[in-house]
Order: C-alpha cells, then sequence, then structure tokens
C-alpha cells in the first residue's frame, strides 16, 4: 500500500490565509509557471547569436541585477557582507556548480537539441536529486513511490531520445549534454538543502551570479573567447528575446515563485506548478515553431504522471520538509 498524506493535497489545507493574501498567491503561482515555461525557448533562440558561455555570462548578470533592483543594493550587499563565514564556501561552491558547470552543459546542449527535448530532459533532476539526497544527506529513504514515480519519469525520457523506439537507436547530440546539466544542477541542490537553505534566496542568488561572473573574468585572460565580439554584432531583433530571458525566465519566475509558497499552501504550488511541463512545450511550438511529434506527447505524458506521482502519493512528509525540496529542486530559481 501506498502512504498517501492527504496533508499535501492544496483543497485540504487547513492554514488560515486572508482572502487577498490568497488571491495574490493564485496570481503569482500562474505568473510562475508562465515565465518558467519561456526558459528554454528563449535560451534556444539566443543560442543562434550567442555562445553557451556568452549566453551564461549575460543571464547571470541580467539576473543578479533584476534581484538587486529589487531588494536594494545596499541593503543586499550589506546582508552578504554580514553573512557568517561558514556559508562562503558552500556558497563558491554552489556558484560553480550552479552557476557555471550545469548553466555550461545546459546552453551547450540546448544548442543541439530543441527546446521541446530540454523542457522534457530537464525533469532528470528531480530523479537525480532523489538519489543524492538518499545516498549523501540520508534524510529520506526510498519507498514504492520513489521507485515506480522515477521509473515512468526515466521510462519517459528514454521514450523521447530514442523517439518512440520507432528510429535508429540514437539521440540528438544536445540531449546527453542536457542530462549532464540536471546532475550538475542537482548536485547544487545537495549543497543548498546541507549548506545554505537558512539564508534567504536573494542573498544565494547574488552570490551564485556573482561566483559565475567572477569566474568567467578570472580565466578570460587564458581563454580566447568572442564575448566582445558577439555582443557588437548581436542583432537588435533579439534584444527581447535576451531581455525576457534575464527578466520573464529568470527574475520574474523567481519572484513569483517566493510570492506564491508564502501565500498559498506549499503543496498548491508544487502539484500546479507541473503544469509548466505543458506550457513549456506550447510556448516552444508556438513561438519557435518547434514540432509536437507523438513521442513527444507519449513521452511528455508519461514524464508528468511521474512528477505527479510524487506529487500526490506524499514523498515528503510534511509542508516544511515539501517547501525545502521546491526551494532546492527548481534550478531556475537558485
Amino acid at each position: 500500500m501506498f502512504d498517501t498524506n492527504i496533508r499535501h493535497w492544496p483543497l485540504v489545507s487547513l492554514r488560515k490565509r486572508s482572502l487577498e493574501s490568497q488571491s495574490i498567491g493564485w496570481i503569482a503561482l500562474v505568473v510562475m509557471i508562465l515565465a518558467s515555461s519561456t526558459y528554454n525557448s528563449f535560451g534556444k533562440q539566443l543560442s543562434g547569436a550567442l555562445s553557451p558561455l556568452s549566453i551564461l555570462v549575460l543571464s547571470e548578470f541580467l539576473t543578479a541585477f533584476f534581484v538587486l533592483l529589487s531588494f536594494g543594493v545596499f541593503p543586499t550587499v550589506r546582508r552578504l557582507f554580514a553573512m557568517k563565514r561558514k556559508y562562503v564556501l558552500p556558497l563558491i561552491a554552489l556558484g560553480l556548480c550552479n552557476g557555471l558547470l550545469a548553466p555550461l552543459l545546459f546552453f551547450s546542449g540546448l544548442q543541439y537539441t530543441t527546446a521541446i527535448n530540454a523542457e522534457l530532459f530537464g525533469r532528470m533532476e528531480m530523479v537525480f536529486l532523489m538519489v543524492l539526497a538518499i545516498a549523501i544527506l540520508r534524510q529520506e529513504h526510498w519507498t514504492r513511490a520513489h521507485i515506480i514515480a522515477s521509473s515512468v519519469i526515466i521510462f519517459g525520457i528514454a521514450f523521447v531520445a530514442l523517439r518512440g523506439f520507432s528510429e535508429d537507436f540514437s539521440t540528438r547530440p544536445g540531449d546527453p549534454l542536457i542530462l549532464l546539466s540536471t546532475f550538475a544542477y542537482a548536485c547544487g541542490g545537495i549543497i543548498f538543502k546541507k549548506y545554505l537553505h537558512k539564508l534567504d534566496s536573494e542573498l544565494v542568488i547574488v552570490s551564485r551570479a556573482s561566483v559565475a561572473v567572477g569566474a568567467f573574468f578570472l580565466v578570460s585572460p587564458f581563454i580566447e573567447h568572442p564575448l566582445r565580439e558577439e555582443l557588437l554584432v548581436f542583432p537588435a531583433a533579439l534584444v527581447p528575446a535576451l531581455l525576457g530571458f534575464g527578466f520573464v525566465s529568470r527574475f520574474l519566475n523567481l519572484f513569483s515563485f517566493y510570492e506564491a509558497i508564502e501565500r498559498i499552501p506549499v503543496s498548491a504550488v508544487s502539484l500546479f506548478s507541473t503544469i509548466n511541463i505543458v506550457c513549456g512545450i506550447a510556448f516552444a511550438h508556438f513561438y519557435l515553431g518547434e514540432p509536437i511529434l507523438w513521442y513527444h506527447l507519449v513521452g511528455g505524458g508519461l514524464i508528468l504522471l511521474g512528477v505527479l506521482l510524487l506529487e500526490i502519493l506524499g514523498v515528503h512528509q510534511n509542508e516544511s520538509e515539501l517547501e525545502q525540496h521546491m526551494k532546492q529542486h527548481h534550478r531556475h530559481h537558485l
């Protein structure tokens, strides 16, 4: 028998919230779903004009800029310098992992695959995160729900990668890099959960961006990278995509996520945020014109089913644990 914990269901939460606060929370949830669905498509569009490292640097810079603009430059800087020293090394490790290595792998893979594939394969992060949490943190144990849900997600990803098993057993060149990036993001999630979960999100984000951009400028004298040349010839037609990527896909996604989890049950945010799989595929289809093939529908349906199983079967014991899981899981929030 599955241990289904009804406390995770959003419609039975007994927490008292004002009607106005709940309304703002639900609006923020809708904004988060729509904003997060643009990430892969904007990134794919930019990959035609910028190298992966350039997209990485610009995206981290824009994210830090919008966060500082929202929370204030001087208050945020003062809080960064007032942090305890024990957070410094984990923040550097998180910045190198989730701010540099994982995005570099992701954007490199995005050049050679579709935004739809990236949307679906990105869900492998959830499986990697569970495995690492069980193996390293030892705060969870494998349950039947873990095994079944993970198996469904993996089978769905394999179904898409191998194009419904109807063609030669080959994948797009970028697909393995997308999967590697999800593992790197999961490693960063473990660093966050173990060492940084008590820090405010804006401090983690600004620190991550600073480490990533700082590392780039430290190594730039030793590598040949055409960032300046790419910016000089950057097409004016792609400026809206660049701003949309930095503001909508990164900052607005982040801001609305934290507004939502503060105002409505975390279980509701967790459950309904799975809709962004569908929205991401639809946005890639209508914005980029990418075809939605039959194996995308079948594989995507399996992946969505696996994600929903994890939510509905209650693999997290309480709402606090679920909130920490969500903060570390969604790579675009950290």
